[in-house]
């Protein structure tokens, strides 16, 4: 059995995206695989089971998902956060072993997702290092780059990994320093002898999530336009001006979220002249019979949320920073992506995968 660790330097790189897509590729070639993310940092309870909310929509796609309580065994809640600072017990490298080895029974291939960076996961004991050291196999680093500086962390990764880095999949690069990527960056880190495999251009569709994840990690309350709630979202902005300046500010982005104060009836007008998907209105604070009834018209939803608007902004800052592929159109998009731009054998035979097992034996 094989295993196949994806890991990043940095957060946000899109790891969930590539782990799904390097699955499907391995189904493909007729190889049983498993998925296991040791540490998952967005809670979600499922038949009693507290996992993670990406991990368990990547799970339940597979041909042969990973059973729930397996799939995701150190959970970063409140409570674990509280145990773990006050030296109480909580889930570590044992629990993640132990899941581990329950889980890649009978498979042929094993894709554990690391946590969000390097570092994340440290203190439990479950770290990209502490899961290599634990679970062994190799490590595919997926990178997002910024053309103002050196790839740096890549050359600290590879250095951390001198006998275990199969090498980097860049991901998330923009048109415009797509260029910069494939002619300076990998040649620079192959005469270093850290192969790229790929590089994957960003994709303002995978960024985006839908009106419904908003209200379920907001908590919010449907005023308004639910029939709007399956409508893509790919930013927001906030609302904190007067009306004139608003309407300018607006229409900057389309398919956005508005945040402003629900007694902002001014600013929530000015954002139902522009392309809004929702209007987040926060403070708990209804809009007034005039915004209901337009956004109503128009089928923007209109919501109404109990926070502040700067810790609104705070979750909806973290939404948006991952690359949501919940959705059969994303995911499909994702595996395209991934074979039409990444050299997928040259992948899997740096990572002591040439062909399934049963093609082996017949040979």
């Amino acid at each position: 059995m094989k295993t196949i660790i994806v890991a990043s330097t940095r957060r946000y790189s899109g790891k969930t995206g590539v782990c799904l897509a390097l699955i499907a590729a391995l189904e493909q070639r007729g190889l049983s695989v498993g998925y296991f993310k040791p540490y998952g940092s967005m809670p979600r309870v499922v038949d009693g089971v507290t996992t993670d909310r990406d991990a368990f929509f990547l799970n339940a796609g597979l041909t042969r998902p990973m059973p729930v309580e397996l799939l995701c065994p150190v959970v970063r809640t409140r409570s674990f956060v509280e145990d773990l600072l006050a030296g109480n017990p909580v889930a570590g490298g044992a629990e993640v072993t132990a899941a581990f080895e329950r889980g890649s029974a009978d498979r042929d291939v094993m894709i554990v997702e690391a946590p969000s960076d390097l570092e994340q996961g440290a203190a439990a004991g479950v770290c990209a290092a502490d899961l290599f050291r634990l679970l062994g196999g190799t490590i595919l680093l997926v990178e997002t780059n910024d053309v103002n500086d050196p790839p740096d962390r890549v050359v600290r990764a590879a250095s951390a990994f001198p006998s275990g880095l199969a090498g980097v999949v860049y991901n998330r690069v923009s048109e415009a320093d797509k260029l910069v990527v494939t002619e300076r960056y990998v040649p620079f880190l192959s005469a270093r002898g850290i192969r790229t495999f790929g590089v994957l251009q960003h994709d303002p569709l995978l960024s985006s999530v839908t009106v419904r994840e908003i209200v379920e990690v907001l908590g919010g309350r449907v005023v308004c336009g639910a029939r709007g709630l399956d409508a893509p979202v790919e930013s927001f902005m906030v609302g904190a001006m007067g009306q004139e300046k608003a309407l300018r500010f607006f229409r900057r982005k389309a398919h956005k979220a508005v945040v402003t104060g629900g007694d902002r009836a001014d600013v929530q007008m000015a954002a139902l002249e522009t392309s809004t998907a929702v209007l987040l209105l926060t403070g708990n604070m209804p809009p007034s019979p005039a915004v209901a009834a337009r956004a109503d018209e128009l089928g923007v939803c209109t919501v109404t949320v109990d926070t502040d608007t700067l810790t609104a902004v705070e979750q909806l800052d973290t939404l948006f920073g991952h690359v949501r592929l919940h959705g059969p159109d994303k995911a499909d998009r994702m595996r395209r992506m991934f074979a039409d731009n990444v050299s997928v054998d040259d992948l899997l035979a740096a990572c002591g995968i040439v062909q399934p097992p049963s093609v082996l034996e017949g040979a």
